[in-house]
């Protein structure tokens, strides 16, 4: 019945990443939590798009779990090789559903360059992670995002998750000690 749903809301930009030129220079500053889907998901594909064209972005390192089927995200890591980014993408093959989607992601990202991770017999990935290294200055700083949520950005209109964005070293080492063991 229709007088039993709600109104559409609008989905809010975060505030704290209009104030700065860019994600990196907004998560450099402060950490931020995201909370969908209220906030816009148009928050991680701005990030991941940037990271792509950005010449002082190294790499990437992503894992899927579930993509929309015209993935942004997926047009961005093609993007970043194509740059001359490192690119990781682990890709979950035992996605439930989504197993055929999935091999068709690993095909295209391979096709392009990305180095494809399939995920380990036994072992399932259902971590919502990404880890961009860029050199800022003399130093690498890594920038992390921890969710709860599938980088899609078609559920991410309808489904309740968080996510984190940082530049914290103490949570980006373990993200990247994540993405470490994934590879060994």
């Amino acid at each position: 019945k229709a007088n039993l749903v709600n109104k559409p809301l609008p989905r809010l930009r975060h505030i704290w990443f209009d104030k700065f030129r860019n994600g990196f220079d907004a998560i450099r500053e402060r950490d931020v939590l995201l909370y969908y889907p209220y906030h816009t998901f148009e928050h991680v594909l701005e990030l991941l798009r940037q990271a792509s064209f950005d010449p002082s972005v190294l790499a990437i390192k992503i894992n899927i779990y579930r993509e929309a089927k015209d993935s942004r995200i997926i047009d961005s890591m093609i993007h970043a090789a194509h740059n001359g980014k490192k690119v990781t993408v682990v890709v979950e093959l035992q996605a439930r559903f989504d197993e055929e989607a999935n091999i068709h992601w690993a095909k295209r990202l391979t096709e392009a360059g990305v180095h494809v991770i399939s995920s380990a017999p036994g072992l399932k990935i259902h971590a919502k992670l990404f880890l961009i290294s860029r050199m800022e200055g003399e130093e690498i700083v890594r920038y992390a995002h921890i969710g709860t949520g599938n980088f899609n950005e078609k559920t991410a209109r309808l489904y309740t998750d968080y996510s984190l964005r940082t530049a914290d070293a103490r949570i980006t080492n373990e993200v990247r000690r994540v993405f470490n063991f994934i590879e060994s």
